[in-house]
């Protein structure tokens, strides 16, 4: 396979060198995996420097899981504080409906339920692909993609081309690998939808009062929503929901010292008739805040997700609100059973070129079972998400809260149908310890 701009070391160790559209969380861990597959994965990222990047992530069980097998999961966990309750509150500190089953996670499924500072996880993540020797290259912005009979060839803003044998798009929800596999379709996609909400999401010390227990608490107020769950033993990540019609894209991101002030000053108005402090409290005192809108994109069918020689996994396939806290886990889910599919290249063994002839004009064949396997589960969850996050922000009246609040807490009731979709998501996406 020919592979232009890589360093020889890297070319010579495997025939099959594949391109991998973007560095976040599916990237890396794809890499790893395709890595020790006997690929020789290469990692393009747009951003110029990796490193500071957004506020925190839920990572459930079945994600945990997934970075276990890239030996990621202890690490965050050292630095993290694992889930032990679910809690749903009113803005006046009422009890809506809990649950521990947090708890039970490690014993059910192998691992907890935590925050982690988004940061620490991409950086974690860098220095994984380092060690394996994986050739990243930040600042690669992809423009166009060609596809052939055997290879695929990515076209990079400044820096030319370069040839693999196929091509993974992990490159988030405005995903140039998807907009331009749409456009081969003779299909246009614009910029995401917005929604009409912004999301304000924050790192702060943790207050005492919510120091007694490790919980991921939602806080359903009007015209606003609020969520917070523990990333360490001493801080907490918050995010804000409001409905915001107004503003421009380029406004939104890490806020300045500056804007820090005014921004904080926004949310506290929002909240601070509240009787349970615990969210004031956080908002008061952020290291930093980040501002962003809310976006929605159209569903795509198993088939728009792959095409000859390349396909999409994550955000770029299906991305999704963040009102259920699946994002990532799914995109992990994704890596596991894209990665376990394709054929493993072992030089030495006797099924090689058997092996090599399955990413071949057969390697259409893989994208099609996992995208067919895939999106059903993603689509649903994007639509949860989605019903989450009109149920969350009512903006209508006091009547309105309370009928939000009544069946929020009616929710809770059936333990076991609470029960029943936690397994459903955490015993994926696989179980026992498979290889």
């Amino acid at each position: 396979m020919v592979v232009n701009n890589v360093r020889p070391s890297l070319a010579i160790m495997s025939e099959v060198s594949v391109l991998i559209i973007g560095c976040g969380v599916a990237g890396p861990v794809l890499a790893n995996f395709l890595k020790r597959r006997g690929y020789n994965p290469i990692v393009f990222e747009k951003v110029s420097k990796l490193g500071d990047a957004g506020a925190s992530l839920m990572l459930m069980p079945n994600g945990l899981k997934v970075l276990n097998k890239v030996g990621v999961a202890e690490k965050v966990e050292k630095g993290s504080q694992p889930l032990e309750a679910f809690q749903d509150l009113t803005s006046d500190g009422g009890l809506l409906g809990s649950s521990d089953l947090p708890q039970s996670f490690r014993s059910k499924y192998g691992e907890p339920a935590m925050g982690v500072k988004r940061t620490e996880l991409n950086l974690m993540l860098k220095t994984m692909l380092t060690d394996l020797d994986v050739d990243v290259r930040e600042g690669w912005e992809l423009e166009d993609i060609e596809e052939g009979e055997d290879s695929v060839t990515a076209h990079f803003k400044g820096h030319g081309s370069v040839t693999g044998s196929f091509l993974i798009g992990c490159d988030g929800i405005k995903a140039a690998s998807r907009r331009i596999l749409l456009r081969k379709r003779g299909l246009s996609e614009g910029l995401p939808d917005f929604t009409g909400l912004t999301q304000t999401a924050g790192l702060s010390p943790t207050p005492q009062a919510l120091k007694t227990r490790h919980s991921m608490r939602n806080w359903f107020g009007e015209g606003v929503h609020m969520i917070a769950y523990p990333v360490s033993p001493d801080v907490t990540s918050w995010a804000l929901t409001l409905p915001e019609g107004e503003g421009n894209e380029a406004a939104w991101g890490l806020c300045s010292a500056q804007e820090i002030a005014a921004r904080r000053e926004k949310l506290l108005d929002k909240i601070s008739s509240w009787k349970d402090k615990s969210p004031a409290e956080l908002v008061q005192k952020p290291s930093r805040i980040i501002k962003f809108g809310i976006f929605d994109r159209t569903e795509m069918s198993p088939n728009q997700w792959y095409s000859r020689r390349c396909v999409l996994v994550g955000d770029a396939a299906h991305p999704t609100s963040p009102h259920l806290g699946q994002g990532a886990n799914q995109a992990l889910e994704d890596c596991f059973h894209l990665s376990h599919a394709l054929p493993s290249l072992n030089l030495e063994s006797e099924n090689y070129e058997e092996s090599l002839q399955k990413i071949g004009p057969g390697l259409v064949n893989i994208f099609q079972a996992f995208a067919e396997k895939r999106q059903p589960r993603t689509s649903a969850l994007v639509k949860g998400a989605r019903t989450q996050g009109q149920t969350r922000v009512v903006t209508t009246g006091t009547d309105d809260c309370r009928l939000r609040n009544e069946k929020v807490a009616a929710g809770w009731k059936d333990v076991e149908a609470i029960s029943a979709k936690y397994d459903a998501l955490c015993r994926e996406p696989f179980q026992g310890t498979p290889t």
